[in-house]
């Protein structure tokens, strides 16, 4: 089942019991209330609306309580480690998932995520398979030695003590990478457009709405038109519009220019909407 069968079950009532990790249907308008369920349990790090309306709420731990690894964008691994206590009895959300599944018959669960990493991650997962948290936590000397005092030749003062990570080979390192064809989007409806979200950096969320910092830099729900879609609609950049889709209404601000596609509306920064839909745009008055 996909995301929009699950919430469709939960409100018609075909569907009996849920449980949501690290996301906010009700929140986000994709769940009226709790729907029909007759069990609701959500593992979160906040009381969110969904929370709220949940029988038995899990409280999972931040990436500041915890140890773990992160991998970015240039494919680097780097360990991390807990730079706060944690609050109250929140345990990591991997601890959570592996002590439910030893309490419904499972195998006994990890003490520690590095097991989780050299048993899980590292066996199941061809790039990390030379990795574990011994080596992703490996140093070495700087060179050259500034003394740790000078910015411009070291970059920081501050001595790397927790590892320099590691880099897993890229497709194109290891041989002939296959060509992927995209297919062609094509209109979704005759009297409407097909709607794709386009995925941004920073999108709304639990986590990264209360941070101040981040704020400025949160795609804001807009939507992208062709001029040979707009004009007829009499859409000009910066109206406010009316997408209706799957019953949904959403208001977004229009951006006009040549990048989305002829028959296609390009949506970014709303959150759970995925696939090609068939959508019903209409400009505010």
């Amino acid at each position: 089942m996909g995301a929009s069968e699950i919430y469709a079950g939960a409100q018609n009532g075909s569907l009996k019991a849920l449980y949501v990790l690290a996301a906010d249907p009700i929140g986000d308008g994709l769940l009226a209330n709790r729907g029909k369920l007759d069990f609701l349990v959500v593992q979160e790090l906040f009381l969110t609306e969904t929370a709220k309306a949940a029988d038995v709420v899990l409280p999972a731990q931040s990436w500041a309580e915890r140890d773990g690894t992160f991998t970015n964008g240039e494919r680097r691994v780097q360990r991390y480690y807990p730079a706060i206590t944690a609050v109250g009895e929140c345990w990591p959300d991997w601890k959570i998932c592996a002590t439910l599944h030893e309490k419904l018959g499972g195998e006994k669960a990890a003490v520690a995520a590095s097991l989780i990493f050299k048993k899980g991650i590292a066996k199941a997962v061809k790039p990390y398979a030379q990795m574990d948290y011994g080596t992703l936590a490996k140093v070495e000397k700087q060179f050259p030695d500034v003394g740790g005092e000078d910015l411009y030749y070291g970059g920081t003062s501050y001595d790397n003590g927790h590892g320099l990570g590691q880099v897993w080979a890229s497709a194109a390192e290891k041989g002939a990478v296959s060509l992927v064809e995209v297919p062609e989007v094509k209109t979704a409806a005759p009297k409407g457009l097909a709607l794709v979200r386009a995925a941004a950096l920073y999108t709304p969320g639990t986590l990264i709405n209360r941070s101040a910092v981040l704020a400025p830099r949160l795609a804001q729900p807009q939507l992208f038109l062709n001029e040979a879609d707009a004009e007829p609609l009499r859409i000009s950049t910066g109206d406010v519009v009316t997408v209706t889709v799957n019953g949904r209404k959403l208001e977004l601000s229009a951006y006009v220019n040549g990048h989305a596609p002829e028959g296609t509306a390009v949506v970014r920064g709303v959150p759970h909407v995925q696939g090609v839909l068939a959508a019903q745009i209409e400009k505010n008055k």
